[in-house]
């Protein structure tokens, strides 16, 4: 049985086609985040690929594995996948009529945190180690951090 679909017109049709929220939400959040796709997903113990299938709207994941990845994301970033999920299985237009409203979590069901930042003495004490190596590598940010120090303090 021969197609009526030309081989160019199912290019264009692929290449048409929409990122869904999802995919969108996930890609936009690994632009700036620190970590790989694959660390996320080794640390979600996921199959490799699994959120490059998202990133490149080759799939949208089964319940289960977007709840394998929601727990090792921060809270809002959790929220805002979870969000992007639901607005995929909606009727475009019927997406003006929906709200949807997550509620924090009242106890830890495995999403991860942000970590509270350590500043006292012993992560001090560390970074200030830290940059004294790179300022004895580096003049130019010596004489900054010098200048720096006396603007802040005053002198």
């Amino acid at each position: 049985m021969k197609s009526n679909i030309s081989c160019n017109q199912f290019i264009v049709a692929i290449e048409s086609r929409q990122m869904s929220y999802l995919a969108k939400r996930v890609t936009d959040y690994f632009e700036q985040c620190p970590h790989s796709m694959r660390q996320l997903e080794e640390l979600a113990g996921l199959p490799r690929m699994t959120i490059g299938s998202i990133v490149n709207n080759d799939a949208h994941p089964r319940p289960e594995r977007l709840g394998q990845l929601l727990r090792v994301v921060p809270e809002r970033i959790a929220t805002e996948w979870l969000i992007a999920y639901i607005q995929d299985d909606v009727p475009e237009e019927w997406l003006p009529r929906l709200k949807i409203l997550i509620e924090p979590l009242e106890s830890d069901l495995g999403v991860l945190r942000e970590p509270e930042a350590d500043y006292g003495p012993p992560a001090t004490a560390r970074a200030l180690a830290r940059l004294q190596t790179a300022m004895e590598k580096d003049a130019e940010l010596a004489r900054w951090f010098v200048k720096t120090v006396g603007l802040v303090l005053g002198e």
